[in-house]
């Protein structure tokens, strides 16, 4: 087996191409996962483009498809289809796994197999079922959710609880807290984009919760294994993000903030500029506070 030819991601993705190409061989009863036809090309390359945008804004060096392994691949997920329906989710991640699969029939050595993307799929079905497209159900109460997790990831879901982070910016701190904490704050961390949020003050609790992650050296579950056990309460890492945004845009509301100057500072603290995704939050939770 083999890597991508190329010094950067735009060749490989050529490289990647190139060899996925299969038009006018026979398919049905091969079990072949190479690209048969102009459809499935124009689909792989929006595939590959997108892999691409995430891996440069997350400055990930090497090649493509060392880089396609299982942690990059759940968060790059994560961020993709956010917001998508669950038939829209589930074409995405097929769609992917064929293009995995037909990159290892084209030797090329990518360390996962159908069996990721088996499991992503039931998870984003289960996460469908039970909380639907867009609405979070307003009884939950996170901090009740938090204390029936297992620890380590009852510390992950805190943390986004408290701060509003993306899953992806949780685990940067999760995974480096002596770079990140300091004293009730939290550096700034890069989020989506090559931005870095803001600084987060912090509960003691909190502090005290990473600070035992960190002392005992504790094994930090893999991404879908944290949506598992949120699962288990109707809840997706995303939905402790939309209680971040509502209750701070409830708090500065009840300081006399208007509506839009509350929507205002709660998107810089979300690391956005629109107040329009603000008011998405929000609707999460069928509509204005």
């Amino acid at each position: 087996m083999a890597n991508l030819k190329g010094s950067d991601f735009n060749r490989q993705i050529k490289d990647a191409n190139f060899r996925l190409v299969a038009f006018g061989q026979k398919r049905n009863g091969t079990g072949s996962h190479k690209t048969h036809s102009d459809a499935v090309r124009v689909k792989r390359e929006r595939y590959l483009a997108d892999f691409k945008k995430f891996a440069e804004e997350k400055e990930l060096d090497g090649k493509l498809n060392e880089l396609m392994n299982e942690t990059n691949l759940s968060e790059f997920f994560e961020d993709r289809l956010n917001g998508m329906s669950f038939s829209s989710q589930e074409d995405y991640l097929r769609g992917w796994s064929g293009l995995v699969q037909g990159l290892q029939q084209s030797n090329i050595t990518i360390g996962i197999d159908g069996s990721f993307f088996d499991s992503l799929v039931s998870s984003y079905k289960d996460g469908s079922e039970s909380i639907g497209a867009l609405q979070i159900n307003p009884s939950i109460v996170p901090s009740e959710v938090i204390n029936q997790l297992p620890e380590v990831s009852a510390t992950i879901a805190q943390l986004q609880y408290e701060t509003g982070y993306r899953i992806n910016e949780a685990y940067s701190v999760i995974n480096d807290i002596e770079n990140y904490l300091m004293g009730l704050k939290l550096k700034a961390v890069q989020g989506k984009g090559g931005q870095h949020v803001r600084e987060k003050i912090i509960s003691l609790e909190l502090r005290l919760m990473l600070l035992k992650l960190q002392k005992e050296n504790s094994r930090i579950p893999h991404r879908t294994t944290y949506y598992r056990h949120l699962q288990i309460f109707g809840m997706r890492s995303h939905d402790f993000r939309a209680f971040y945004t509502k209750e701070l845009y409830e708090k500065k509301r009840e300081e006399g903030l208007s509506h839009v100057q509350a929507c205002r500072y709660v998107s810089i603290e979300i690391n956005h500029r629109r107040i329009v995704i603000v008011e998405y939050y929000l609707s999460k939770f069928g509509g204005l506070a």
